[in-house]
């Protein structure tokens, strides 16, 4: 196994074309070492991209831009992320109990893994888009398109994610997130964020409600009929249950850790406590 250290986008771009499939990049490396004895085999060339530029956030032409190698704990701490429109991430972070995965862990990397994280959830909620580089160019795909599966992603085996945009969202608009694990140091179980945006009458004229976790997809999902509850409504504690038991049209995995009865369930709690958290935050008119 061979391992790498690019200071330059190309030269990680064409590490990655001339290995190919059995090249992996890392940053923080938490989901490669929880998983590196099926790995080894795999892995020809190892290819730490933290040297590439790509730790930064910042806010440009009203997008949120957070580089690929930026660390949870950064996005915490920042104070573009930790208050006003956008804080909705560092809240999401702060749902993670383990301060080393928070250190080590990176946005690209969570977006990567589309599995037991956090992080794709309120991506999702945000209408997020990744920006896609490769010796071909670089490319920007949905949040929404980039899951096609369980630990499966939209990447080509010669392309790495380098950056992160969230839109600016509208005026009165409120997000929420709100998890289940069964311990401080678990994977979740069930994760929900949702965003809502009131119009001038208080009426909710936009919802998203997103699901990850323990979704029978293994990614991901929003839940169209909890939405469908929420638009052109005023939203109280009667339409806040609607909502949340219209949230059962997510279909749940089943296994080991938690039956699927109890997932749902726990949507549903989910949605219920991370919609009155954006209904209190779009009321702050931010």
């Amino acid at each position: 196994m061979e391992y790498y250290s690019p200071t330059e986008l190309n030269e990680a771009y064409a590490l990655l074309s001339k290995y190919g499939d059995t090249a992996i990049p890392i940053a923080g490396s938490t989901f490669f070492m929880g998983h590196r004895e099926e790995l080894f085999d795999e892995v020809e060339a190892v290819i730490n991209i933290k040297k590439l530029g790509l730790g930064y956030i910042k806010v440009e032409d009203d997008i949120l831009k957070i580089g690929a190698t930026t660390t949870l704990a950064e996005i915490y701490a920042s104070d573009v992320t930790s208050q006003g429109v956008f804080k909705i991430f560092a809240e999401t972070v702060n749902e993670l109990n383990i301060k080393e995965v928070r250190n080590m862990a990176t946005i690209g990397g969570e977006v990567c893994i589309a599995g037991e994280v956090d992080m794709p959830t309120t991506l999702l909620a945000y209408d997020a888009n990744i920006v896609i580089g490769g010796s071909g160019g670089v490319r920007v795909i949905s949040m929404a398109d980039f899951h096609i599966g369980y630990l499966n992603n939209a990447l080509d085996v010669t392309e790495m994610v380098i950056e992160v945009q969230i839109p600016n969202p509208p005026a009165n608009t409120g997000g929420g997130f709100h998890k289940f694990e069964r311990t401080a140091a678990d994977l979740p179980i069930v994760n929900v964020a949702v965003r809502v945006s009131l119009d001038a009458d208080g009426k909710c004229e936009d919802a998203r409600v997103v699901v990850g976790a323990a979704t029978l997809s293994g990614v991901p999902q929003r839940s169209a009929a909890a939405e469908a509850v929420l638009l052109n409504q005023k939203i109280d504690d009667a339409l806040i249950i609607k909502a949340a038991e219209a949230s059962s049209d997510i279909e749940c995995v089943d296994d080991f850790r938690t039956p699927a009865v109890v997932r749902s369930l726990w949507i549903k709690c989910s949605v219920e406590d991370a919609l009155k958290k954006a209904i209190v935050e779009a009321g702050r008119g931010e």
